[in-house]
């Protein structure tokens, strides 16, 4: 399997969202505010998050190098939230997306990985 980029800021690390994240996947996509702001995307087990993964989230990835970012924080390894560049139906250009889980909200991870992702957008992936 190809092996996509990953990229830090100082205090987090954005990995492309994988399989190995499914567990984690279930619990954001079934928070209040997801649920609200973005809709219930039918992901209840480990098994509906795997299917996500690899039908929404990966092909992105394959098709154009990037996609969804799962963020983790580096001094301790937990995952905070979501990040990415979304090729959305409907919308001219690349869309920034993120959603964290509620106790990780309010800290400016969501600032310091859309920042790492407008920056690598534009540099790296040449989005315009």
């Amino acid at each position: 399997m190809k092996e996509y980029q990953s990229f830090e800021t100082e205090r987090l690390l954005l990995k492309p969202t994988s399989e190995e994240d499914a567990s984690f996947i279930v619990e954001l996509f079934n928070t209040p505010k997801w649920i609200k702001n973005i809709g219930d995307r039918d992901v209840k087990s480990i098994d509906d998050a795997i299917e996500y993964i690899k039908s929404k989230m990966t092909p992105q990835l394959k098709k154009l190098g990037y996609s969804n970012y799962t963020v983790i924080r580096k001094s301790d390894g937990v995952k905070l939230g979501t990040c990415g560049l979304y090729d959305r139906d409907g919308l001219d250009g690349i869309d920034i997306g993120f959603a964290f889980l509620p106790q990780y909200e309010k800290k400016g991870y969501a600032f310091e990985s859309a920042s790492k992702i407008l920056e690598v957008g534009i540099n790296i992936f040449r989005i315009k």
